[in-house]
């Protein structure tokens, strides 16, 4: 394994600035993923109804969805990196929230802090992150790169499921909540070797919200509204649903998402060297299809074996479907020259969107036919993500 990295590392020439970004969410992505999967679990057993926790993230994106314009507004006066820099400390803040509410603090006013602090933190960091990360990384070997990054993400998140099943195990969430703390703190350190560059947010609020909704820009729109829609089930209910098979042991949770990462992480690996040298947008509608489908098969789980079959099954599927989805969105985002960091705010908006409405239809389909109806839902919302091949945008 160490030695297909080493080869794809000498083969790819990875910009400073490429290293220090990725490094920023690498330990932000371990701190995030100590509490990722079981995040929407806590909520759910704090909140006494799955319902009210879809209603507590259709908030969260419904808001995003407009004030990522102002974040864009903002990230044009002071620059990428200095508003990367100064979200973090409103991620910690968000955490710091969670602490309390699991000591036992009142929900309501935790909740409103929580999303206030979260959407502070999202509409300063996102933007700037893709904007860089477009201009920092070039056409030839862009696949090739995220999928190397992707690898090592998910290798250095292998133990992180079992080591957050293990500690609210063995402690509690609280303590967990401490420890992310610490590892977004961290996160910010990268940040600081980052090279400062500037793009102007050249559209007005109204504007923004005409470009979205303008004929070229449909494709890249109604990609991202129903990659929105499937990250909402994928992210809240799936890990829900397997809480509840596994008759609610954190730690079973955790050991199987762990071995479902290490399955993963050699096909990212190759999934993104043909990235590179095959038609991206034959891939991308072939992954979408294998991925949809893998959403039918997740209908039918019922013991934990097959959680870890379906899981890779589908972990490959959306190798094969985001690598090449990925590569495409930023060379469209970094094709736009000037207007780049304009893409990137229409990306946001659009999945936004895609997860205030999939938490709605969430809340429909859960009361009225059931949890695994979600999962075909799913697969229907995976087939229209490859709507972004048209070559309108």
């Amino acid at each position: 394994m160490f030695k297909i990295f080493k080869n794809f590392y000498l083969q790819v020439k990875f910009s400073p600035g490429i290293t220090a970004l990725y490094s920023n969410i690498i330990i932000d992505e371990i701190g995030s993923g100590l509490v990722g999967l079981f995040l929407p679990i806590f909520l759910w057993e704090k909140f006494g109804r799955l319902d009210l926790v879809l209603w507590y993230f259709f908030a969260i994106y419904a808001i995003y969805a407009v004030m990522v314009i102002f974040g864009a507004m903002i990230m044009s006066k002071l620059g990428q990196k200095a508003s990367m820099i100064i979200s973090v400390p409103f991620k910690i803040l968000f955490y710091l929230c969670l602490y309390y509410l699991a000591l036992g603090y009142p929900t309501t006013i935790f909740v409103i802090l929580m999303v206030v602090m979260l959407e502070i933190h999202m509409m300063m960091f996102w933007v700037p992150y893709h904007t860089d990360f477009a201009k920092f990384t070039n056409k030839k070997n862009r696949g090739r790169v995220i999928g190397f990054l992707s690898s090592i993400s998910s290798l250095v998140s292998i133990f992180v499921p079992i080591i957050s099943g293990w500690i609210i195990y063995n402690y509690n969430f609280d303590v967990l909540f401490l420890i992310v703390m610490i590892l977004v703190a961290v996160s910010a350190l990268p940040l600081f070797m980052v090279k400062s560059t500037y793009e102007k947010f050249s559209f007005s609020f109204l504007e923004t919200w005409q470009q979205l909704l303008a004929t070229c820009h449909r494709p890249m729109f109604w990609s991202f509204f129903f990659t929105g829609i499937e990250n909402m089930i994928g992210g809240i209910i799936w890990p829900i649903f397997i809480f509840q098979l596994l008759k609610g042991d954190f730690l079973k949770v955790g050991i199987i998402s762990s071995v479902i990462i290490l399955a993963t992480i050699i096909i990212r690996l190759i999934i993104g060297s043909y990235t590179d040298e095959l038609d991206k947008y034959k891939l991308l509608k072939w992954g979408s299809g294998l991925y949809a489908f893998g959403w039918l098969l997740k209908t039918f789980v019922a013991t934990g074996w097959q959680i870890f079959i379906v899981s890779t099954y589908h972990n490959f599927a959306a190798v094969v479907m985001q690598t090449p989805f990925s590569a495409i969105t930023y060379e469209k985002a970094a094709d736009s020259g000037h207007y780049v960091d304009e893409i990137s705010v229409l990306r946001e908006m659009s999945l936004s969107l895609g997860r205030a409405v999939g938490a709605v239809i969430l809340v429909i389909i859960i009361n009225f036919v059931g949890l695994k109806w979600t999962f075909v839902m799913a697969a229907m919302a995976s087939l229209f993500i490859n709507i972004i091949h048209e070559k309108r945008l």
